[in-house]
């Protein structure tokens, strides 16, 4: 790793907050200017909240139910969407449909069905709100976007700027320019299989620009697995080591993750570091619970070798201190997914550490649920969104209020 000596160094000091917000303390971290111009924030493990006066998250509405038939008995929910009225729109990629649903959660309508006209689709695979409020519907079934006025009811239909077909669709939509970002593939690095960047396209939906994905500061230890009928070989990540990962915010900028290090950066679209965030944090140890799910996935192959995989003894003893799961809200707050405790790895909540805007270190928020990792969990106008399972693996939405202080 590069080490960059700063030109100046910060030390900022919070007061009590005012009555809009939650009792501040002193913040102990740093904030450096360095000569490029990134803004480096280093935040110990004390949060900024006081004790038990932060955010809580408090369930208010799930949708979805065990009964087939039903308009909320989703199948596969590839995309959610919250407009400005509150309205929640889900696109269930198996029934070929998006179903919507009022604030209260109350079902309103259910819009297409399968087909290839005019306001029908083939394969779906995520929606977005679009400048001017219309709805575009990415179908890679027709190769198409599909455009809907907020009543639902088709307006026109576009080509799709993507030249192959993708599930999930991810990070793709639109920045707060108006531009429309689609995914595309790109070269994997050592230990890869897959890798995506993104493609920018105008208002016109001409292609400008393809990002030049963050890379994985740090060499991970990798494998090779043997080729089998239908499918090569190639070079894996040992699991449960750290890695990158990385989402674009409505800014048309991209923010990664180191995990182990707990380093959050943020990238202009060039891949100018305009900001990094850092918290003190150690690593949580490798659990029985961990080995057992390890197991689990590589049962297959377990039984075909009569013993455990080769890397099985190079496993890490820790694992980073955070999932890699984080997400940008409508007041740009951060929220990072800290790894579950060691005696709640099956357990049905989950916590998140926040950062504000500026990248101090808030606080831990709870969250009684599970969040799927897809499609992405939405905050917006104090109200987080997202989908979780229940123990048969049924899908639900589910919107809760966040309560502040």
């Amino acid at each position: 790793m590069h080490r960059i000596v700063p030109l100046v160094s910060v030390m900022l000091v919070v007061a009590c907050a005012s009555d809009a917000g939650p009792p501040m303390q002193r913040w102990s971290g740093t904030v450096d200017t360095l000569p490029s111009g990134n803004v480096v924030v280093r935040n110990d493990d004390r949060p900024l909240w006081r004790e038990d006066t932060g955010w809580r998250v408090v369930e208010e509405v799930r949708i979805g139910s065990l009964e087939g038939g039903r308009p909320e008995a989703f199948g596969t929910v590839e995309a959610l969407e919250v407009d400005g009225e509150g309205r929640i729109w889900v696109l269930d990629r198996r029934a070929q449909q998006l179903i919507v649903f009022d604030a209260a959660g109350a079902h309103v309508r259910p819009i297409g069905r399968r087909g290839g006209g005019p306001g029908e689709f083939m394969e779906p695979v995520t929606v977005h709100i679009a400048p001017g409020d219309h709805l575009w519907v990415v179908d890679i079934g027709t190769h198409r976007i599909s455009v809907l006025d907020t009543a639902g009811q088709y307006v026109d239909d576009m080509q799709l700027p993507a030249n192959f077909r993708m599930i999930p669709w991810l990070r793709g939509g639109f920045d707060d320019d108006g531009r429309f970002y689609t995914p595309t593939r790109a070269t994997p690095a050592e230990g890869e299989m897959i890798a995506t960047t993104l493609v920018r396209h105008d208002s016109a939906l001409v292609p400008r620009d393809t990002l030049e994905r963050p890379r994985d500061p740090i060499r991970r230890a990798v494998y090779e697995y043997p080729g089998g009928p239908g499918y090569p070989g190639g070079i894996a990540q040992i699991p449960l080591q750290g890695g990158l990962t990385w989402e674009r915010t409505r800014r048309g900028t991209v923010w990664a993750l180191v995990t182990d290090e707990y380093r959050l950066f943020e990238l202009s679209w060039s891949g100018d570091t305009l900001r990094t965030i850092t918290r003190d944090a150690a690593p949580v140890p490798v659990t029985d619970a961990d080995l057992e799910q390890l197991r689990s996935a590589w049962a297959r192959e377990i039984e075909q070798q009569g013993a455990l995989p080769r890397w099985w003894s190079r496993l890490p003893k820790t694992k980073p201190p955070v999932t890699g799961r984080f997400f940008e809200d409508d007041e740009r707050n951060l929220w990072v997914e800290l790894q579950p405790e060691a005696e709640a790895v099956t357990a049905t909540t989950r916590t998140f550490d926040v950062f504000d805007p500026e990248g101090r270190y808030l606080g831990p928020v709870r969250v009684p649920f599970v969040l799927r990792s897809h499609p992405d969990p939405i905050v917006r106008d104090g109200f987080l969104y997202g989908v979780v399972f229940d123990e048969l693996d049924v899908p639900y939405i589910v919107k809760a209020r966040i309560v502040r202080g």
